[in-house]
């Protein structure tokens, strides 16, 4: 029994801990049971392995049973107590009108119309939760700025464009971003301008360079480049509904490939330095930068996995991509259990990367085989169609959407955005040393983002680009079930055929993911 499989059956056992301690009225009687179970488990592999060495004989298929029995049941036991010890978060709330001072958490995000950003009542404790103001364009606000507000504060209302779909909770989705209350338009005078916070200042820095795109790449192709790069929401809507019919909206948020890329770029630069010496200081920017940008569920799911490809390396061990994905989901969930049933990007981030840790191998073999006139092609298309495939029944599910010719975008888009990225960042740094190459790079940026801003129009353009489709959990579950089969088909078919060529003597790829 693998060590991967372990891994799989004690994560399963703490998600279903955390749902049965939300939405159960027994969790308390399930824990107990759990823990018995557990205890009665170990007794029993103890017990096997003494009468193993004194009989000679092992019974590998009993012991496998009863230590998965054991993980499973500490898994539900740790998911169930993680909830009970959970602080239960207050809303701050004022059907009428009144007024109280806050700081402003969070980097305001400009729309066409509105500007929004979370704030925290000066004086509450941590348990108390962010309100989300939505203000007009002018004034601007920084983070880490102290305001006096004035009006109501209210619970959050189901908007637009999930109104109609009862799957997706918007106010469960904001809960997972720390915020219980809104506040629309009211009145606000700034106190303090200064910023007494770490992570005000790294905010206020990641401000100044997104001002820095602003000012040399030309909008729209501006808010593209400040969302691939640090994941800013700037975008209009019009263009971000283009993005999500094109399959495009993972593009302009962040993902693990900035997480990469800054690591892969700080590992090169520093290729002087020991090992030890890179890898920490490695490990300390990306942190630094998770702390800029944001912590998004799919950021710290990247960097977990991150981190732990720089713990592998520094101990010199395999790094498993299967394992780093588990460990970090079971870390996010234990850390925050509300994220679990209520944090889409979360889903989204691990779906789509559970489908290219286990589908793409696979994938990739199969491209290799039949399809070997275009090996450019054979890692790009993988890939996509792993994670493609991975989110598609989730997506219908929730949003009640099927993007048509998302395979298409993204293969047409997917090879521009490292470069785009790198033009990006070459903006940025060239801003501080010379303003005429800073122009000449934000030019090359901004011909760069409008074609693919092109690509993605044309296929939003395109008959039946996007139709609605709704569908059950029952039968979401049923279609994640179907692709796990034939994934695992098409991996015990690939292993028979290199077994079967490599007794006759063909060497053959490795099934290795």
């Amino acid at each position: 029994m693998s060590t991967h499989v372990k891994t799989i059956i004690f994560v399963v056992g703490v998600m279903l801990g955390i749902v049965c301690g939300e939405v159960s009225l027994y969790a308390s009687e399930v824990a107990v049971g759990a823990l018995l179970l557990a205890v009665a488990q170990g007794v029993l592999l103890v017990l096997g392995k003494q009468w193993a060495i004194r009989s000679g004989k092992r019974d590998t298929e009993g012991v496998a049973l009863t230590l998965l029995t054991l993980l499973f049941s500490l898994g539900i036991f740790f998911g169930i107590i993680r909830v009970e010890l959970a602080l239960e978060k207050q809303r701050y709330v004022c059907e009428t009108s009144c007024t109280f001072d806050a700081v402003i958490v969070s980097s305001p995000e400009t729309k066409e119309a509105f500007q929004i950003f979370n704030v925290h009542p000066v004086g509450e404790a941590t348990s108390m939760l962010d309100v989300q103001l939505r203000t007009p364009l002018y004034p601007k606000y920084e983070i880490g700025q102290t305001v006096s507000l004035s009006g109501k504060v209210t619970i959050p209302d189901v908007i637009a464009p999930h109104g109609d779909k009862k799957s997706f909770d918007y106010q469960a989705y904001l809960l997972t971003r720390n915020v219980g209350s809104v506040m629309t338009y009211p009145r606000i005078e700034t106190k303090d301008s200064e910023t007494h916070t770490f992570s005000g200042v790294l905010g206020r820095w990641k401000d100044s360079l997104v001002a820095r795109i602003e000012t040399y790449v030309s909008s729209p192709a501006s808010a593209l480049a400040s969302g691939m790069l640090f994941g800013t929401a700037s975008m209009s809507q019009e263009l971000t509904q283009t993005f999500r019919i094109a399959g495009l909206s993972h593009i302009i948020v962040l993902s693990g490939f900035n997480i990469a890329v800054l690591i892969a770029a700080i590992l090169f630069v520093l290729g002087f330095l020991p090992l030890v010496v890179r890898i920490m200081f490695a490990s300390g920017m990306v942190i630094l930068f998770v702390m800029m940008v944001g912590a998004e569920a799919s950021v710290i799911r990247a960097t977990l996995m991150a981190l732990v490809s720089l713990l592998a390396m520094l101990i010199g061990r395999a790094y498993v991509a299967r394992q780093a994905l588990m460990l970090s989901l079971v870390a996010i969930v234990i850390y925050e259990p509300y994220a679990l049933l209520h944090d889409v990007s979360l889903h989204l981030s691990f779906l789509a990367t559970a489908g290219i840790v286990y589908a793409s191998a696979p994938l990739l073999l199969f491209f290799r085989r039949y399809i070997p006139r275009v090996p450019a092609l054979h890692e790009m298309c993988a890939t996509t169609i792993a994670a493609y495939v991975g989110t598609l029944p989730y997506i219908m599910y929730t949003f009640g959407t099927v993007s048509v010719y998302a395979l298409i975008a993204n293969m047409l888009v997917l090879p521009f955005v490292s470069l785009a990225m790198l033009l990006t960042f070459l903006v940025v740094l060239s801003s501080y040393l010379s303003t005429h190459v800073a122009l000449l790079f934000g030019l090359l940026n901004t011909l760069l983002n409008n074609f693919m801003i092109s690509i993605a129009r044309m296929i939003e353009y395109l008959p039946f680009s996007s139709f609605l489709i709704s569908i059950s959990f029952s039968a979401m579950c049923t279609m994640y079930i179907c692709v796990a089969f034939a994934v695992a088909f098409l991996i015990r078919k690939q292993k028979d055929e290199t077994h079967t060529t490599n007794e006759d003597g063909v060497l053959t790829d490795t099934i290795s993911y």
